[in-house]
């Protein structure tokens, strides 16, 4: 679709038509820079130079700030406004020809104090952690001029947690942890208040909704004619202001996905971690691309941490959770402030290994787990843990998953996965059961082992929340079995204990045929990778 450049009559009035042809959906999925040709980037450039010519009226005469990086971290493929060779010269001469007064500065140096008419974002969004954006957009409110525009140029997506088919291991790193889908954008205005004025070619033009006033009445109509249209596409109304869980619901699905583990600074532990993030990205599908949180309890070998660095994943140093029992330090991921600008958490054990796509069972709506493979915590514990802390005892409506025991709510806690609103309530119950836990072991004797697991029972007798139980292909240990549910599971995320052999690769060990060729897949990839990595 050809672009139409938005014009106001002498009447001073906009042409709907031709404003809702700006905003034409068609354009908005695009395709990663990294893998741009040379023509590609003049293309996307010229829609650039388009848009803000279009959007914004006498662009000359004002103030314009450019957000942008400075070093070489995204010089792949980022080029800013004053460099006019890569924008076809856009028209000739290039983005100067529209900019009079144009400063760039870095996210982290935005001067919020000093005024500016226009903001604009070219492929930062995309490359700036979460948290990290959230207090640049704060630091952006409050710089925009009453009136002022925010252009953002940002590629979209139809999966945040995706990686691109151009990904590697090797350019995950820096590059695309922060991705875009069309909710994700609305879900930025309804958060900070901005108004979604006009987009086309991935381009976004936003304004403060408390600034409408500044502009002129046609504008005004314009804008919010199209935003309402928008909201009821969505099923929002549109109001003042929205509540997170307002913007929250934006986003569909399991939304933008926190994938978490805790680890030790052991040589173990370490080569356990690195093996599961690597299959992540290797064999993670729809969530290959998903923002990656290492926690290392107390400290961190700096070779380690680099080596996760290069698999994209965010590494966090976090405080012992507990000396006497190492398997409740994974709770610490729950506390991460990122936690609260996600919206599903997905909690993995260090010796497990992603072999398949685990997105289509992630329903972003449930606490979901698998039941433990036996009762490590015996019923007769329960009813004494119960009693001891008044709780109504729960139905035996489960089983174990391989000892085909009756059982209550008794997860696996290898694998779990959170909302983050349903989190954000339940994870300080499941503490502090767990810390009573801890701090009267007599109370689950030589089971103490699965104190976490027996506290995540009691947090859920406590507080009961929506709880949908995962297939075995989502937490399928590895060891041999005759029963036909072992024996013909095509498991997507193996858990592997101690499984391990000299070289580092996985033990086959399974009834499985399908879980035999998912371990070689991943030995196969990993032998590929060492080998690639001692060469280099």
């Amino acid at each position: 679709m050809e672009f139409v450049k938005l014009t106001v009559s002498i009447r001073g009035e906009l042409d709907m038509e031709v404003f809702h042809l700006m905003n034409s959906m068609k354009d908005l999925v695009g395709i990663d820079g990294v893998n741009l040709d040379e023509q590609d980037l003049l293309d996307s450039y010229h829609a650039l130079y388009t848009f803000m010519n279009s959007f914004i009226t006498d662009l000359k005469s004002k103030y314009i700030l450019e957000i942008r990086y400075n070093d070489e971290r995204h010089a792949d493929k980022y080029t800013g406004l004053d460099n006019s060779k890569n924008g076809r010269e856009a028209s000739n001469n290039g983005f100067k020809t529209l900019m009079m007064n144009y400063e760039c500065c870095e996210p982290e140096n935005l001067n919020e104090c000093k005024p500016y008419e226009v903001i604009f974002l070219n492929h930062i969004i995309e490359c700036t952690p979460v948290l990290d954006m959230e207090i640049t957009w704060e630091k952006i409110k409050k710089a925009l001029s009453p009136g002022g525009y925010i252009v953002l140029k940002t590629f979209l997506y139809e999966n945040p947690n995706a990686a691109n088919e151009y990904d590697s291991t090797h350019n995950i790193i820096d590059k695309r942890h922060h991705k875009q889908t069309f909710d994700t954008i609305l879900r930025l205005c309804l958060k900070h208040g901005f108004i979604l004025a006009s987009y086309k070619d991935n381009c976004f033009g936003l304004v403060k909704k408390k600034d409408l006033p500044f502009f002129d009445k046609s504008l005004q109509k314009i804008y919010m004619n199209s935003y309402k249209q928008i909201l009821n596409e969505k099923g929002f109304e549109l109001t003042d202001s929205y509540e997170d869980e307002e913007s929250e619901e934006a986003v569909t699905g399991p939304g933008r996905l926190l994938i978490g583990c805790v680890t030790e600074n052991t040589k173990k532990y370490r080569d356990q971690t690195l093996r599961l993030v690597q299959s992540i990205r290797w064999f993670g599908g729809g969530i290959s691309g998903a923002d990656i949180f290492v926690c290392i309890v107390d400290e961190a070998e700096p070779k380690f941490v680099e080596e996760l660095n290069n698999l994209g994943a965010f590494v966090r140093i976090v405080k012992r959770f507990s000396k006497d029992h190492p398997q409740s330090n994974k709770l610490r991921l729950f506390e991460l402030a990122e936690i609260e600008l996600y919206d599903t958490i997905l909690l993995l054990d260090c010796d497990t290994v992603v072999v398949q796509d685990p997105s289509p069972f992630i329903d972003g709506k449930c606490f979901q787990a698998e039941i433990a493979a036996g009762p490590t915590v015996p019923h007769y514990i329960f009813k004494n843990l119960f009693s001891h802390f008044g709780l109504n005892l729960l139905p035996l409506e489960y089983k174990t998953t391989v000892t085909n025991t009756k059982t209550m709510i008794y997860c696996n806690a290898g694998v779990l996965i959170f909302p983050k609103k349903i989190l954000q309530t339940f994870y300080p119950i499941w503490k502090e059961y767990t810390l009573n836990l801890i701090d009267n072991k007599q109370l689950l004797g030589k089971y103490f082992n699965f104190c976490e697991q027996a506290s995540l029972t009691l947090a859920y007798a406590d507080h009961p929340i929506p709880f949908r139980k995962l297939p075995l292909e989502m937490n399928f240990h590895l060891f041999e079995s005759k029963l036909p549910k072992i024996k013909d599971c095509d498991p997507v995320i193996i858990h592997y204990h101690n499984r391990i052999d000299e070289g580092g690769l996985i033990i086959d060990k399974t009834s499985s045929l399908s879980a035999k060729n998912r371990v070689k897949q991943f030995n196969d990839r990993l032998v590929k990778y060492d080998k690639r990595e001692e060469q280099a």
